[in-house]
């Protein structure tokens, strides 16, 4: 699950700075300005703000992934929701520091987990205006937009005002993207297809399940559920100093490289991948198309399944809103490629992002309602 949480977030990151490169290199200057000024004040500048959003991406029509979540900022304190949907598959998460102390839990389990921070006031990205590889790295994306920008204008359109803020409008079609914009995209699939072509990896339904059969089949010991599940999720001090002698005999016995078994299954077979179940059983596939028509739920979010051979920008949808000190309060984007698979079959992904900014500086973090869930010790 954590790699897959990796892959969206690298995903939401791809869709905001390929939606602001290419809509900027349709905007008036005033516009553009605007717009990345917004952008950049929010990721770097504020400390008090809500935000809400929400992401979905679909391929051929049919909904891969959504992604939702609310976050609250205020100086050093903070509280996040998330819910991500995926085949069926929902997790859900909270997490808030308040006063110091950090409080945590899965919407699935019985247990909270709190512990101290030491946290100061920052910005959303934690930037530091003091770091002078961090100023040249916000120096280098400037600049990199900017050239995108060159000489285009004048296709923000001012569509109105709403609740005190000024929006702008602007859609893009695949004839006005720039060819930088395709080019970086057309090698961004490819690269991806050559990675890929000759796959040699070993796929775990469960990791920790499998460690923990390895573990009860080696001593002929069984793990308690308690263990299980602050092993997986973690826990405080306290519960660490009461489990040291189980955790070090835990980590002695799994540290014998009891993953090689599936690896020698590659080197007899040249390439492929191997899926391995929490009995420690294994399924072996060729190639990826293989293992992604009979595992989707295990694929559904890498990319490399969707983004094919080849990958172009059909068309950019974006609204925003700006309120009358510069900062955004709304932004929709709708982002559609036409992709190809390795058949020459053509496919369409579409990402939407819907985000609305508000309660500058009068954003208060509130404690987490943890219900009826016991603190993990």
């Amino acid at each position: 699950m954590k790699k897959r949480n990796r892959i969206t977030l690298c995903l939401v990151a791809g869709v905001l700075i390929l939606a602001v490169s290419a809509t900027a290199a349709f905007g008036s200057v005033n516009g553009y300005a605007k717009y990345k000024n917004a952008l950049k004040d929010l990721a770097l500048e504020e400390t008090n703000f809500t935000a809400a959003g929400q992401l979905t991406m679909s391929f051929d029509g049919e909904t891969i992934v959504t992604m939702s979540g609310d976050y609250a900022h205020a100086g050093a304190d903070y509280s996040s929701h998330t819910r991500t949907e995926r085949g069926g598959t929902v997790q859900e998460e909270y997490d808030t520091v308040l006063n110091g102390v950090n409080t945590w839990f899965s919407a699935d389990k019985d247990y909270y987990y709190q512990s101290q921070v030491d946290r100061e006031e920052t910005n959303l990205l934690g930037y530091n205006q003091d770091d002078e590889m961090e100023n040249r790295l916000i120096t280098f994306v400037e600049l990199a937009a900017d050239t995108v920008v060159g000489d285009l204008k004048n296709n923000f359109v001012e569509v109105g005002a709403e609740n005190g803020s000024t929006l702008y409008q602007v859609n893009i079609s695949q004839s006005q993207v720039p060819s930088l914009v395709n080019a970086g995209l057309s090698l961004f699939a490819y690269s991806m297809a050559e990675t890929n072509s000759e796959p040699y990896q070993v796929q775990f339904e469960d990791y920790d399940q499998n460690a923990f059969h390895y573990y009860e089949e080696t001593t002929g010991e069984t793990l308690s559920d308690e263990f299980k599940d602050h092993y997986r999720n973690g826990g405080d001090d306290a519960w660490y100093e009461a489990n040291e002698a189980q955790l070090e005999k835990f980590y002695e016995v799994t540290g014998e490289c009891w993953e090689d078994e599936y690896y020698k299954v590659l080197e007899e077979k040249g390439k492929g991948v191997v899926y391995v179940h929490p009995d420690g059983s294994y399924d072996y596939y060729a190639d990826n198309a293989a293992f992604a028509a009979a595992h989707p739920e295990e694929t559904m979010d890498d990319l490399y399944q969707y983004v094919g051979q080849d990958m172009t920008l059909e068309d950019v949808d974006c609204t925003f809103g700006v309120d009358s000190q510069g900062r955004l309060t709304s932004n929709q984007i709708q982002v559609t490629f036409n992709t190809t698979g390795e058949d020459g079959s053509h496919h369409k992904m579409v990402i939407a992002i819907d985000l609305t900014v508000k309660d500058y500086g009068a954003t208060t973090v509130q404690p987490l309602d943890v219900g009826e869930r016991t603190e993990a010790h």
